[in-house]
């Protein structure tokens, strides 16, 4: 070993581990990325709904907020949404989903997010969030844009709005 290291020293030559030419680097993707939403809810609160008369079909109303925008327990005071997005006719009645990818975003800056909204599964003219509707827990919605591809997110509504 010393004396391969003084043949360097001697020689000013770099060795090489085999990984090719180090001043060639690779360059990572850094734009936009987009989500893929498909849709899920636990088959317990189904039946819960069933119960009450209610079943889980209607018009998912969200917001998409930057991590630094939201908490454990929905978003900050005054913070403003990445994107605000509904999407109609979602039926999770057979098993709860999750459903096929209903939802792509606009492009957005890789980074982590938040996904938050409800299923408005009784009158969607008096908007989402009254008792009984599947509401998501911020909690069990947190991802990951990617740089430049498309990320697939399950959104679960882990909650019926008491």
């Amino acid at each position: 070993m010393l004396l391969l290291a003084s043949l360097i020293a001697c020689t000013g030559t770099d060795v090489d581990s085999g990984g090719g030419d180090s001043a060639v680097e690779e360059e990572l993707p850094t734009g936009p990325g987009t989500l893929a939403l498909s849709f899920r809810m636990d088959a317990d609160y189904i039946a819960t709904m069933a119960e009450d008369g209610q079943i889980p079909v209607g018009t998912f109303g969200g917001s998409i907020y930057a991590e630094a925008d939201a908490t454990g327990l929905g978003p900050n005071d005054g913070a403003v949404s990445l994107a605000d997005f509904s999407v109609s006719g979602i039926d999770l009645t057979v098993d709860g989903g999750p459903t096929g990818v209903l939802f792509r975003s606009d492009p957005l800056e890789p980074q982590i997010v938040w996904i938050l909204g409800c299923l408005d599964v009784d009158d969607p003219a008096d908007g989402c969030g009254d008792v009984g509707d599947p509401i998501t827990i911020p909690n069990e919605n947190k991802a990951q844009v990617a740089a430049e591809s498309e990320t697939p997110v399950e959104v679960y509504m882990g909650m019926i709005r008491p």
